[in-house]
């Protein structure tokens, strides 16, 4: 029985704030260290919204597959359609921004990505082949750096992670779509899913982000919790003690070990706190003021956007607006502004079309589906 289980406003409203959120700090923590000395060195910050963007896309992407999968229409090509319009529509154009960028700055002594910023890498990022794993294992194994070695182009720093993302979303589709709805799973399911697996079993114990496959999994089991609870709101009591619980579990951890937010324990607390909020709201009947409203989901709508091409955005400045002291919040605040601008432009030029492009591939292959007439 198919079970669909609608979002209360403030669920809506609080999941587009943590979206945008983690955009913003991830923008802060890379720029303070160029123009907030002493704000933020370690990379906390940015580590942070990486990781609570993958908790929130383990869930998002869950929650919507066990929304849609008892529909006979909706399987394996809808569902690669739709993730791969999300992820593309975005990152292809980024893909040339970033190349834009620095081809006027790599005449510059101080450009310090020369190295990865041929077409070659380009092309292997277009290919989500940015730090692939059986590269990583070569130089772990004391090969020299080639090449062919695909590392993410350029400034674009932060695209690292949409390639994990990407095969996550591969393996999992393939598992869900191709192996438990059709109960089969023979030599040829377990060759496929191992061979979209390889990113996401390496970055569940390893990789740059160490265990981010596990983060996006505990996003994922925060869905079938919610799925499972069907109408069930819950005592809001319940859901405000787990997320006092989680936090304060989250604060002893940090006492503890520091602030590692790439480490499982810390990954698992966070979730605790995020995800019982979200119950919490869920539970409750009040709204926020429309306006509020609509500036949060704008704010959210390009987060992808501003994650994209936050880090090129941020290198032009401080190749071409340096700070000696690394202390100058006027160009920190012209740098943020410019760079939400920009992020806003490409999500009204690129990535708000996605929904439209996926409906249009979609539509394309259902009618290739159709039978044909027969000819006379």
């Amino acid at each position: 029985m198919a079970t669909t289980v609608r979002l209360a406003p403030l669920q809506i409203d609080y999941l587009n704030f943590i979206r945008a959120g983690a955009a913003q700090i991830v923008l802060i923590g890379h720029a303070s260290g160029y123009y907030l000395a002493g704000l933020e060195r370690d990379g906390h910050l940015e580590t942070l919204g990486v990781l609570v963007f993958f908790l929130l896309s383990g869930f998002l992407i869950t929650s919507s597959v066990l929304q849609k999968l008892h529909r006979p229409d909706y399987g394996f090509g809808h569902y690669l359609i739709d993730r791969f319009c999300r992820i593309f529509s975005g990152y292809v154009p980024a893909l040339l921004f970033v190349a834009a960028v620095d081809a006027t700055l790599m005449a510059l002594p101080a450009y310090p990505y020369a190295d990865s910023a041929s077409a070659l890498t380009w092309a292997g990022n277009l290919l989500m082949l940015q730090e692939y794993p059986v590269f990583q294992i070569l130089h772990r194994l004391g090969m020299a750096q080639q090449p062919w070695f695909i590392e993410a182009f350029g400034s674009g720093r932060p695209f690292w992670t949409v390639a994990i993302e990407w095969w996550i979303y591969l393996g999992f589709g393939y598992l869900v779509f191709r192996i438990v709805r059709r109960r089969r799973f023979g030599l040829r399911e377990a060759a496929i899913l191992a061979a979209l697996g390889i990113v996401p079993l390496y970055n569940a114990m390893g990789g740059v982000g160490h265990c981010l496959s596990f983060v996006w999994a505990l996003g994922a089991g925060a869905a079938l919790v919610r799925h499972r609870l069907a109408a069930a709101t819950g005592n809001p009591w319940l859901w405000a003690g787990a997320a006092l619980v989680s936090l304060l579990a989250l604060g002893g951890h940090i006492l503890a070990a520091g602030f590692q937010v790439y480490e499982l324990q810390f990954a698992i607390f966070t979730g605790g706190v995020l995800f019982s909020l979200f119950f919490l709201f869920g539970t409750l009947t009040g709204t926020l003021p429309a306006w509020l409203s609509r500036v949060i989901d704008r704010l959210a709508g390009y987060s992808y956007s501003l994650y994209l091409t936050h880090f090129t955005v941020l290198i032009w400045f401080t190749l071409r607006l340096p700070s000696a002291g690394h202390h100058d919040p006027a160009i920190f605040a012209a740098l943020f502004v410019t760079a939400n601008a920009i992020a806003l432009g490409f999500w009204f030029l690129f990535e708000r079309h996605y929904p439209l492009l996926a409906r249009q591939a979609k539509a394309a292959l259902d009618r290739r589906r159709l039978p044909q007439p027969a000819r006379a």
